[in-house]
């Protein structure tokens, strides 16, 4: 989900400076709200469990994409073995491809020298690879994300419903990530909560995805009556919706964390097992806002570029040197739990 989110602002700069291109963008349906309100943008669902399924339904996909076209390249901001497969397929027809450069051996080598140094974000990476095919473009200011009406009002109706006052701080809450190194623990969340509660007026709102952590979250909800649980209660767009009436999010290394740094909404990250110099930092946000224990305070980090290997501690040391009090001392300094101003959801 980050990656096709990071897709957004690329594919908004890259219409802007080209206002006779028109591109079609093949995504899974569920991410469509991303996207809403770009113009020039045509969206196409393929069915991977169905009528795309394996290496003939790729081919039926070729064949369903070629009479929306004709197309004058295909560019592949994934390089995985579908898109590749289906950049060939369009190469036998004469449409030229051209494929992101993923910096494989460039994090292969931070991992291993531990020489951290910031790689280039995976929006320039997606920027080069329009640029490659002959369409430039430069990523903007957020916020990228915008949400349809009927979201908004959506959206609307639920805060109503649930917040009694209107002058609370609202903060984000996204605790979990695809991968265990990548997870702080509720535990430390809790007693952020309590630290942040002692001196402010807040509520919270848990974002989250999957089965498993909705009722992880919905266990967690029942912490403290001033905390609302989003995840499975709203339509993604309205989580969108919801976001942008945030005044800040505390998140992992997340999808969640680039949908809010995307939406404009000050954006607290925390970092285990991976680390930003990968090139998969909240867009737009200061160097400062991600938070981390120092690559020089403990050998094995960063471990891997997407947190997916199996921490050497029974539980990630490197989200155990950042504590509660440290993260709760950093938000008041860089000033970011202040009474709120009002928001309205756009």
């Amino acid at each position: 989900m980050g990656d096709v989110s990071l897709t957004v602002p690329v594919i908004r700069g890259v219409l802007e400076e080209n206002p006779d291109l028109e591109i079609t963008f093949v995504t899974r349906k569920f991410f469509a709200p991303f996207f809403y309100g770009i113009p020039r943008l045509n969206l196409v669902f393929p069915d991977f469990k169905g009528r795309h399924q394996g290496i003939f339904g790729l081919l039926r996909l070729f064949k369903d994409l070629k009479k929306s076209g004709p197309f004058e390249s295909v560019v592949d901001l994934h390089g995985v073995i579908r898109t590749k497969i289906l950049s060939s397929l369009f190469k036998t027809s004469g449409v030229p491809g051209f494929s992101i450069d993923k910096g494989r051996k460039e994090k292969k080598f931070l991992i291993k020298s531990r020489y951290i140094r910031a790689l280039k974000h995976t929006t320039v990476r997606y920027l080069e690879t329009f640029a490659a095919a002959g369409f430039k473009g430069q990523v903007g200011k957020a916020p990228f994300l915008r949400v349809d009406e009927a979201s908004s009002s959506n959206t609307g109706r639920f805060l109503e419903k649930i917040l009694s006052k209107s002058d609370h701080i609202r903060i984000g809450l996204a605790p979990f990530a695809t991968h265990q190194p990548k997870i702080w623990g509720i535990q430390n969340f809790r007693e952020l909560i309590t630290l942040i509660e002692a001196e402010y007026e807040v509520d919270f709102f848990l974002f989250g995805g999957g089965t498993e952590e909705i009722k992880l979250l919905k266990e967690f909800q029942g912490f403290r009556p001033n905390m609302y649980l989003a995840a499975g209660e709203l339509a993604l767009s309205e989580e969108l919706a919801l976001m942008n009436t945030l005044d800040l999010m505390i998140s992992m290394d997340s999808s969640n964390m680039h949908l809010a740094s995307l939406s404009g909404v000050p954006t607290v990250s925390i970092w285990g097992g991976t680390h930003p110099a990968f090139g998969f930092w909240a867009l737009g946000q200061p160097t400062e806002y991600h938070l981390q224990t120092p690559a020089s305070s403990l050998k094995c980090r960063p471990c891997s570029v997407f947190g997916d290997k199996p921490c050497i501690y029974p539980t990630p040391r490197c989200m155990e040197m950042v504590k509660p009090q440290d993260v709760f001392e950093k938000l008041v300094k860089l000033k970011l739990l202040k009474k709120r101003t009002t928001k309205v959801v756009i």
